[in-house]
């Protein structure tokens, strides 16, 4: 039988699951921070001539050149999110927009039939190879050479996306300081890092600065077309499509030219959005540079890790188990405010379990988890958001308290992990990061404190922002790092929701479970 664990054991051994689970992660955080530079890239890094095409020297582009049917859509470049699209006359839910003719896009094979960086680029991975071609065509314009197809749209690129990739380091620390997302942007910086030492190994003459200008770009940009196989693309003018949580209108190829059929009705003036998948708000803050509305997202999600405790006597057996079943010895599982997945309680359950026989391990990992196997080992990508009806929690009704109380104390721990208050973190969510901070009662307000010193040298009393240029992507630093400040603490607020919730949720089905137990035995 799989024994529970008495509550100091399981609070114990949580905490230690999730100390040990982490470790690893912790080491290789210490070593990258020696290894990142202070500040992601200075602007005289990114070649001169991106972002000096003007608006419409990159519409003459598309519709000579390129091709563009008329279109229902007008590009404009002063909304809040910067570049958009916007109707100039009615759209109906279902129609065909965009039109993008297939010759436009550059994909993989585009880029290398384009390139003249030699044969050897071919070999690249995607990703890489994709970089590579922006780089050389960014730097092959800025040694005067604009007769590739695509110089025009590179020099419409902007020059900074607000993307993590351009974060300074210490900023990175500092906004994503207790948030799972600070592993996932530090994964980023590090995996971009590593590709551009691979590539200058083969073409020494892209600069670092414009590969990394590059990847920004890509990871801002890139779309997948699922009738296409998943090809990966970079596709002008679908690019200037904003994204909004909830909308369900994709952006695909459709019989030879990349269509948006809108999920709604949109009235003149009214701009245009794509979605560009359920992703949460730290997704988005990562790739794109923004997070929205704290509550405006219905795809946010807490990231929870649980693993084996190496330490745990039966480890190498657990894990063994667990592996033959699909599953990892190191799993995460989403908490939403709508609630978790059983299978996080049932894969708990056997981490914590404690058999008198280990032989018993691969029978009780059934029992506990069958029916939940995850391709390629990735449980939450199936399970996110669900509720299982198959396997079941280990060790009857104790075991059921003892999983609670460990979902507790890793929900308690994780919230005392971020470094400001609450009240703080939502008075800086709260604000428009396109205008300066509002004061409180004559009192300087946390959106203020949280921004660098010389932020109130920048932001003028009528809410603008000097020097700004959303077309480009030129602003200030000062404006930069607002604008990563509010976004970051959008993530921050509601992770902090999610995990509140799951706790007070928790505690109150303990209560109700340890109650029922007294009855029982009364």
């Amino acid at each position: 039988r799989a024994r529970v664990p008495r509550r100091r054991a399981a609070v114990s051994r949580a905490s230690s699951t999730r100390a040990r689970a982490i470790e690893n992660e912790t080491a290789t955080e210490a070593t990258a921070e020696e290894a990142m530079p202070e500040s992601r890239a200075a602007d005289e890094d990114i070649p001169a001539p991106v972002g000096t095409a003007t608006k419409e020297e990159f519409m003459a582009w598309m519709t000579g050149a390129q091709r563009l049917p008329g279109q229902k859509l007008d590009l404009v470049v002063d909304l809040p999110e910067g570049r958009g699209l916007v109707a100039r006359e009615e759209v109906r839910k279902g129609d065909s927009l965009l039109e993008i003719p297939d010759a436009t896009l550059i994909t993989v094979g585009r880029a290398v039939a384009e390139s003249k960086l030699g044969p050897k680029l071919a070999e690249l991975q995607e990703w890489s190879l994709l970089a590579a071609f922006l780089a050389e065509q960014a730097l092959a314009l800025e040694q005067g050479d604009d007769s590739g197809v695509f110089a025009v749209y590179v020099r419409a690129l902007p020059r900074r996306t607000g993307g993590v990739l351009d974060w300074p380091e210490a900023d990175v620390a500092s906004l994503l300081a207790g948030s799972p997302s600070l592993r996932a942007a530090r994964d980023r910086q590090e995996s971009v890092e590593a590709a551009i030492v691979e590539i200058r190994g083969a073409f020494p003459q892209l600069t670092p600065g414009a590969l990394r200008w590059a990847f920004d770009v890509l990871f801002s940009r890139l779309i997948r077309l699922p009738s296409r196989g998943g090809e990966l693309a970079l596709v002008p003018w679908a690019d200037m499509l904003n994204h909004k949580p909830g909308c369900e209108a994709y952006i695909d190829d459709a019989a030879g030219a990349v269509c948006l059929r809108p999920d709604r009705r949109y009235r003149p003036g009214e701009q245009v959005f794509a979605s560009y998948g359920a992703r949460p708000s730290s997704e988005l803050l990562i790739s794109y540079g923004f997070a929205p509305p704290v509550g405006e997202n219905p795809d946010d999600f807490y990231e929870l890790v649980l693993g084996v405790d190496p330490d745990d006597r039966y480890a190498d057996q657990k894990a063994a188990a667990l592996r033959n079943i699909g599953l990892r010895p190191v799993e995460a599982f989403p908490l939403r405010l709508s609630g978790y997945p059983k299978q996080l309680l049932q894969y708990a359950s056997f981490i914590l379990c404690d058999p008198e026989d280990p032989s018993e391990l691969p029978e009780l990992a059934q029992r506990a988890l069958v029916g939940n196997k995850a391709l390629g080992g990735v449980l939450g990508a199936l399970t996110r958001g669900k509720r299982g009806t198959q396997g079941e929690v280990l060790g009857g009704d104790a075991g059921e308290i003892a999983v609670r109380e460990m979902l507790a104390d890793l929900t308690t721990d994780a919230l005392a992990r971020y470094p400001n208050s609450l009240e703080k973190d939502r008075d800086i969510a709260a604000q428009d990061p396109s205008k300066p901070f509002k004061s409180k009662k004559g009192k300087k307000s946390a959106f203020a404190a949280e921004l660098i010193d010389d932020t109130k040298e920048v932001i003028g009393n009528d809410g603008a922002f000097p020097d700004a240029d959303a077309w480009v992507g030129v602003f200030s630093e000062p404006v930069r790092q607002t604008q990563r400040s509010v976004a970051a603490v959008r993530v921050r607020v509601g992770e902090r929701r999610i995990l509140a919730k799951t706790d007070s949720e928790v505690r109150l089905q303990i209560r109700k479970m340890k109650a029922d137990a007294m009855t029982k035995s009364a």
